[in-house]
């Protein structure tokens, strides 16, 4: 007896294992494409990655607080 949703079933998952398969292979081909780049190595990175991280704290370090004035210099001025 033929079942509309058996052979929608199947159909379904057919597509799904094809599209899978394709994931799979795509995922591949570029995890060949990212042994090939050239990695630095982790000295320098880690250089790097200091010398960034002092420069951003020096930009976030808050300005010098501005210079009080005494209220009686402004009156004996």
């Amino acid at each position: 007896m033929f079942d509309p949703f058996t052979f929608w079933m199947q159909g379904t998952v057919y597509w799904m294992k094809l599209i899978k398969q394709q994931q799979e292979a795509y995922l591949r081909v570029l995890g060949s494409f990212a042994e090939k780049i050239p990695h630095e190595d982790s000295a320098k990175l880690a250089r790097e990655a200091e010398a960034l991280k002092k420069s951003l704290q020096a930009a976030n370090k808050p300005a010098a607080p501005a210079k009080q004035v005494r209220k009686d210099a402004l009156v004996n001025a």
